[in-house]
Order: C-alpha cells, then sequence, then structure tokens
C-alpha cells in the first residue's frame, strides 16, 4: 500500500522522466531522418536563419561574384532556351570582354548540336559532298559547327561547366572533367563520402576543351528543401568538386585538393575541405550547411540579353566570377529553401562560392553528440527536481522561461557559426512541462474537488467557486465583521423526537433540513452548524455580500413557505406537524476558523450572535415566526414589518426594538396592512399609558386575528396600570429567561 502510494506521489515524475528518456535517445541516435524530431529540427533550423540573418557572418564583398541570368527578358530577345551553342560561345567571349575571371555553367551540355551543312547534306537526295571538294566541304562544315564554336570559346577562357551525377551505373553519359582527388588504395571501402556511380556530363569536345568542371546535383532534405549541399562526390576511385568548388579552384588556380581526414574505428570521413585560408567544415559524407546570404537575388543578377547586346554597366564585371544560370520560371530550375519556396538554383552555387572564398559555413562541431546529450541531461534533471515543487502557473513560466533561454542560447552560438540542433531541447522542455503542469492541474483540480465536497455542505457553491478562482482574497482567519446570523428551531422538536422511530425522526429532519439549506445557499448564506432541529447560517462571510441583511431577512420568510408547504407532505407519510421559529440579528461578529487541534470548525462569536438566538427563543413568547433585530430592521429594505416591542434580554443593559418581517413589499395583503395600521396605534396608546384605550384596542385586534402578541400586551397591560413607571419609561420589556 505505501509503495503504491509513493508510486501516485511521484508519478508525474516517473513520466517524465520516461519522456526524458525517449527523446534522449531520440536526439543521440541514428534515427530515420525523416522522424519527427527532425521534421520540427528543420523547421526551427528555417526559422532561426531568417530571424539570426541580420547577426550572421556575411561573406566578403573582396571578390566580385554575380550570376548572368538566363530570364524571361533573355527568351523574349534571344529565343526560346536551349540556345545555340554559337550563342553560349559569344555569350563567353563577351563575358571574357568584359573582365571575368571564371565562368561556371549551371548548364549541361550533354548532346552534340546538329550541324545544319551536315543536316542538309543527310536530307537531300544526292549528297552535296559529291560536288563540293572534299577539303572545301570539310572547311564550310567546320566554321557553321556549334560545338566546335563554344570548344574555342572555352579554350580560351577559364570555364568551369556543369555535370550531375547519377544512381544508377548504367548510366554514364558524356566526358568527365578530371577528377580532383584520387583516393589511396588502402581507403578503398573506408570513405564514407557520399558515392554515386553514374553520370550525365557535356561532351567530350566541349569538357576537353574547358578548365574544369564541377557536378550540380543537389541533394534536398526529405522536406523537398535545400538546406545542405555536397563539396565532393566520389565515383571510381576519385573525388570531383561541386561546381562552386570547381569555380573556387579555378579562381585561385588550384588543381586538386587535400581534404582533411577523420579515422572512426575503421571508417574515414571527411572534416573539412580548405581552398582558401577559410576552411569548409563538412559532416562525414562530405556535405556543408548552405550558407545562405539572404533571400534570393542577393547576389547581383545580370541579364544574359544585356550581356550579348553590351549594354553592361563598365566594369561591373571587373574581375568577377559568375555562374551562367536560370531564374526563369518556365525552365524548372527553382528550388525550395530556407529563404523561400522558389530560389534559383544558381544562387546556391553562388552562396557555397562566397562561403569558400571568405568563410561562414555554419559549422556541426565532432562534439556536437555529447554536448546534445549533456543539454538534455542537465534540462531533465533541472525539470524533474525542481517543477514538481512549484504551482502549474510558477510552472508554466518556468518553462516558458527555460525555452526562451534555450533559444537564446542557440541562437547565440549560431552567431558564433556553431550550427547546434534545437528540437531535442525544445522538445524535451515542453513535454516535461506540459506533463508537470497538466499533473498539478489535476492534482490542484482534485483538491479543490474533495475540498469542495467538504464545505458545499456548509457554504454555497457559489461561495466555493469563487473563493476557488480568487483564494488569496479570502481568509479564514479570525476576523471581525458586520455580519447578518440567523437561528431557526423546530417548535415542540421534544414531543416530536419522542411520538417517532429513529428511522422516522431522521427521514423527517432530512426532508426539512435539505430544502431549508437549499434556501440558505440560494440566500448566499454560509451554514454553520445543525445542532438537533436547529440550523444556525450567516450572511456575510467567507465572500463578502453588501446586501446580507435583506438576503437573510428573505431567506427567513422563504423558510416559513416552505416550512408550511411541507405541513402536507409530512401529512401524507403520516409525520407530525412542524412549525418553526426564526430569530435573525445584525452586528460585529468574530468570524474565522475555530476550534482546537481536534476539530475546527468555521463559525461566528459574538454578543451580536448570541442576541440572534436569544430572538429565536422569545418567538414562542410573542407567537411570532420570524423576529429580527433593530439593525436588521433598521437597514433592510423591500419588506413589511409589524414593530413586535422593546426588549432587554437576560444578560444585557440595553434594550433593542424587535420586529416580525410579514412579507415583502407588494406581497402582503391590504388587510394585513390595514391592521398592521391598526396595531400600530394601540402599541402607540400603551406607550401613552392610556390603558383601557390601548387595551380595547387590542382586544379588538385579538378578537379579528388571534395573534401571539396581542395576548402579550392583553396580558401585559393590566400589569403596567397597577406600576408607577418612570417618567422616562420607553415601552421596555425585560426577558428574565434565555
Amino acid at each position: 500500500m505505501a509503495l503504491k502510494k509513493k508510486i501516485a506521489q511521484h508519478s508525474a515524475r516517473i513520466v517524465a522522466s520516461i519522456m526524458a528518456i525517449f527523446v534522449i535517445w531520440l536526439s543521440v541516435s541514428t534515427a530515420s531522418s525523416t522522424s519527427a524530431l527532425t521534421r520540427i529540427e528543420y523547421l526551427l533550423y528555417d526559422m532561426r536563419f531568417n530571424l539570426m540573418l541580420p547577426f550572421t557572418k556575411r561573406t566578403s564583398s573582396d571578390h566580385n561574384i554575380a550570376i548572368i541570368d538566363i530570364d524571361e527578358d533573355s527568351i523574349v530577345s534571344e529565343g526560346r532556351f536551349p540556345w545555340s551553342r554559337h550563342k553560349i560561345a559569344k555569350l563567353i567571349d563577351k563575358l571574357g570582354e568584359a573582365g571575368v575571371l571564371v565562368t561556371a555553367f549551371d548548364v549541361v551540355f550533354s548532346e552534340p548540336e546538329v550541324n545544319p551543312v551536315q543536316h542538309i547534306n543527310n536530307l537531300v537526295a544526292k549528297p552535296l559532298i559529291e560536288k563540293i571538294n572534299p577539303q572545301h566541304w570539310s572547311q564550310i562544315q567546320q566554321s557553321v559547327d556549334a560545338d566546335t564554336n563554344m570548344a574555342r570559346a572555352l579554350s580560351e577562357q577559364d570555364v568551369v561547366l556543369g555535370f550531375f551525377f547519377q544512381d544508377d551505373e548504367k548510366y554514364k553519359n558524356g566526358q568527365m572533367p578530371p577528377s580532383i582527388f584520387d583516393i589511396p588504395l588502402e581507403w578503398e571501402g573506408r570513405l564514407v563520402v557520399t558515392e554515386r556511380f553514374g553520370h550525365t556530363a557535356n561532351i567530350e569536345v566541349l569538357q576537353n576543351s574547358a578548365s574544369g568542371g564541377g557536378f550540380v546535383t543537389m541533394f534536398p532534405d526529405f522536406d523537398g528543401t535545400v538546406r545542405r549541399a555536397p563539396l565532393v562526390i566520389q565515383q571510381g576511385g576519385k573525388l570531383y568538386p561541386s561546381l562552386a568548388l570547381g569555380a573556387a579552384m579555378r579562381y585561385l588556380f588550384i588543381d586538386s585538393i587535400d581534404p582533411k581526414i577523420a579515422e572512426v574505428g575503421n571508417v574515414l570521413t571527411v572534416t573539412d575541405i580548405a581552398v582558401s585560408e577559410f576552411p569548409a567544415p563538412t559532416d562525414a559524407l562530405g556535405f556543408v550547411s548552405v550558407p545562405y546570404q539572404g533571400e534570393a537575388f542577393t547576389y547581383p543578377y545580370i541579364s544574359a540579353s544585356d550581356v550579348l547586346n553590351d549594354r553592361l554597366e563598365p566594369g561591373v564585371l571587373d574581375g568577377a566570377v559568375v555562374f551562367i544560370g536560370t531564374s526563369a520560371i518556365g525552365l524548372a530550375d527553382l528550388r525550395s529553401t530556407p529563404m523561400g519556396p522558389q530560389y534559383p538554383g544558381v544562387e546556391v552555387h553562388a552562396n557555397i562560392l562566397g562561403a569558400l572564398l571568405s568563410g561562414g559555413f555554419p559549422q556541426k562541431p565532432d562534439w556536437l553528440e555529447g554536448a546534445v546529450f549533456f543539454q538534455l541531461l542537465l534540462i531533465s534533471i533541472f525539470m524533474i527536481i525542481f517543477l514538481p515543487r512549484m504551482g502549474p502557473v510558477a510552472m508554466l513560466v518556468t518553462g516558458i522561461m527555460t525555452v526562451i533561454f534555450i533559444f537564446a542560447a542557440n541562437a547565440y552560438v549560431w552567431s558564433l557559426g556553431l550550427d547546434l540542433p534545437l528540437a531535442g531541447a525544445w522538445l524535451l522542455t515542453t513535454l516535461l512541462t506540459a506533463a508537470f503542469v497538466a499533473d498539478g492541474f489535476l492534482k490542484e483540480s482534485a483538491s479543490k474537488r474533495m475540498l469542495k465536497g467538504m464545505f458545499d455542505q456548509y457554504v454555497p457553491p457559489a461561495h466555493i467557486d469563487k473563493m476557488m478562482a480568487d483564494p488569496d482574497a479570502y481568509s479564514f482567519d479570525g476576523d471581525s465583521k458586520e455580519l447578518t446570523v440567523l437561528f431557526a428551531d423546530i417548535r415542540s422538536f421534544t414531543s416530536i423526537s419522542e411520538s417517532l422511530t429513529a428511522k422516522e425522526l431522521k427521514r423527517l429532519l432530512n426532508n426539512y433540513f435539505t430544502p431549508i439549506t437549499k434556501e440558505i445557499f440560494d440566500k448566499h448564506g454560509t451554514i454553520d452548524k445543525y445542532v438537533g432541529d436547529m440550523v444556525m447560517a450567516f450572511w456575510g462571510a467567507p465572500v463578502d455580500d453588501d446586501n446580507h441583511r435583506n438576503n437573510a431577512v428573505l431567506a427567513a420568510i422563504n423558510m416559513q413557505i416552505i416550512t408550511s408547504d411541507l405541513k402536507a407532505e409530512f401529512k401524507e407519510q403520516g409525520l407530525p406537524e412542524v412549525n418553526i421559529g426564526v430569530g435573525l440579528n445584525t452586528g460585529f461578529m468574530n468570524v474565522g476558523d475555530m476550534g482546537s487541534s481536534y476539530r475546527r470548525s468555521y463559525t461566528v462569536l459574538g454578543d451580536a450572535v448570541n442576541l440572534g438566538s436569544r430572538l429565536e427563543s422569545i418567538t414562542k413568547f410573542y407567537g411570532s415566526k420570524i423576529l429580527i433585530g433593530e439593525d436588521t430592521y433598521d437597514h433592510s429594505s423591500g419588506f413589511v414589518c409589524r414593530f413586535v416591542d422593546r426588549i432587554q434580554v437576560k444578560g444585557k443593559d440595553t434594550a433593542i426594538r424587535v420586529y416580525e418581517p410579514l412579507g415583502q413589499e407588494g406581497k402582503v395583503a391590504q388587510a394585513v396592512l390595514d391592521e398592521l395600521k391598526e396595531y400600530d396605534a394601540a402599541y402607540q396608546l400603551h406607550l401613552d399609558r392610556k390603558w383601557d384605550e390601548a387595551m380595547a384596542a387590542f382586544n379588538t385586534l385579538y378578537e379579528k386575528t388571534p395573534l401571539g402578541v396581542y395576548s402579550v400586551y392583553i396580558e401585559r397591560i393590566p400589569e403596567l396600570k397597577l406600576q408607577e413607571l418612570p417618567d422616562d419609561w420607553d415601552g421596555t420589556f425585560r426577558h428574565t429567561s434565555k
């Protein structure tokens, strides 16, 4: 039993620990890259990339990198793409004239262009070659050959041609460029750099005339977004550069690389590739994180038609490295990137080249997995130890602040060039916070339900709801407040109880107390206690009630109506008739949680309370159903009341006026109101010591309506007539018993 209790007490910590273990395992394991955690990581990566862009190191502007754009205007001006290689040759020549140092093509020329002379010769019935000198024929054919013309242009400039890799070995088309690194035989099968077995490259005449080549193959993440790109890919024991790396090598006059290799067990991984003073950190597969400099068109774009038609500003391309590609929608070279869904693929290469020359690659350090594990472990320990000690709101605030701190710390290290994952820490913090907050609210809710279940027998549910909503606004400590107290007692209960069995008595009391209690609750009263046949209640605490007098008087009137209705019901059940007397008084009382260490009760104490009890007792003396004190009468409204007497109860030196509420204004019969006027006149005669007239008036009233209060004065007047009363006599009657 004790074990179950301990488990129940620490259930949230146990669940949180299981969550933490799972998230830590998911974060440091080699789980599928399409997992939900990776999806979250991608979203956070893109968000961080964009938010931190203003604070991220940008590549130096010392290197002139531009994009020659085969845009919509170029297609309209020069004709549909692909263009003739004569036009491409002209474009290369024009770029050389403009001062371009290196030209990189994000275009693959994988098939020869048809020679028009040869094409015509193949179409005519009688070959033209039979009518023309073979030497002249060869000269004509060569002079119009577009591939030859483009090869000539390539040979005169530093040009890097693009090609792309294929997954299937059976696709090996075109001439591959020279490799930049020959993998040693002892590394065979150990180097884990991305490998592709097929390719589609440029035709031989063009590639052999170019200065180099670079692949344009891109590897989007599983959500289709390009966040990483390989710098090298291996095929046939050789490493080949990306288009950006190939352009950088031509720009820096480098023919080969010496990649930095790390040995992990029996596996070799590339850790960085350097062609400048800024090494490019790679992952084990040779990928770098693309260091986007901004949204699309961050780099200068120059329309290819402007180059072909000599519309360039002087010096704009002087010493530049240019990429020839397209932003035209119809040519389908738009990529999804963290910068947006339609980012020109050619600009991806430009971003990589900028970082190769000037630095700026986000780096995943070697100690990444250890740092992630340690970070998640610290978060787990902190939250599992401290969150259960807080309230739900404090838990939520702490969780939010922890997430903010994690994001801020991650953003700071990102600004230093380190790319640390966010998803695991965010997910762990969110899950643990949610688990503890939910547990806190559930426990608090259960505690409130238990508290409400205990107190809703004494306090109206509406009061409890208010107290639960704002517990700080209420106190059960002792306090002195002006309240109204009510005592209600069943008349002749002793004789009733003696005539009933225990079961019948229980049924009578339950049937009586249930509607009476409901009425008190409906009028915002608080049940103090039940003592046998007596119920005690008060108004104005624990929830303040500015209208406590009116609510108490109205409850008393309705209690009498309820009791009257119960008479017929009790008669049908064979139970005796029930009548009650109700006393109310208003005044300052001590209210609070009082009692001993063994038993406590939320109750009221004081002289005003005692007077309320005395008023209930003397209802029998006056034959009244309800008696209220003068403070209750003076500060309540909306009721028709009869002045009953001016009394001095036993143990008190001060006299008070006592009234009997007859009903709400507008609901009392006119005959009663008329009789009330007669009564007031009779009482005034009594007060004026006109004994015979007062006696006659009260007798007349009693004959009309035999009320107890009339008989009291009928009995009192003869005694007063024999007494020698002082000059200041005010009609006060002293009750000598409780």
